[in-house]
């Protein structure tokens, strides 16, 4: 969700007394700094519901992370973060998210492999329930597991793309 205000202060949302200077690195973080910097008033950029239509889902989702990591939670909950996103986007904001991640419990909603390729701990979860879980490593391992299926279905559909 994004507001009518400038893009610094849809960063900067949930912490209000910040700097320019945290603002601009959970925007790098989240790989949205070079866009914004692109924009004739950069931070100051006015998000009114015309300008707002005018972003990519990607970029709004990107201000949208970055407005999370800057509230610099001790667990931050990303749903589809990557959803949105091209895959070389995709693989510099899950790096940037696994730095992030380093001091915090990050929960990640994702139905993309490559999202999740480098978690410590997978839920595969089906329906609400709990079908298996445990490191990649570990889930790989298990010849008839769910998470096992679900990688393999995956990588046969994308070499056949």
């Amino acid at each position: 969700q994004l507001f009518s205000t400038t893009i610094f202060e849809n960063i900067a949302y949930n912490k209000p007394e910040t700097n320019a200077d945290e603002v601009e690195r959970v925007a790098r973080i989240a790989g949205i700094h070079d866009f914004i910097a692109s924009l004739p008033d950069g931070y100051q950029t006015k998000l009114g519901t015309a300008a707002i239509s005018k972003l990519s889902v990607g970029q709004k989702q990107r201000i949208s992370i970055a407005r999370g990591l800057l509230r610099d939670s001790k667990i931050l909950i990303l749903d589809e973060p990557t959803s949105a996103l091209d895959p070389e986007t995709e693989q510099y904001l899950v790096q940037a998210l696994h730095e992030a991640a380093k001091d915090r419990l990050v929960i990640i909603i994702a139905h993309r492999l490559s999202t999740i390729a480098q978690s410590d701990h997978i839920v595969f979860l089906d329906e609400g329930r709990v079908l298996e879980q445990g490191s990649p490593q570990e889930l790989m391992a298990k010849s008839d597991g769910h998470y096992r299926g679900f990688v393999e279905l995956q990588t046969s559909v994308a070499s056949e793309s």
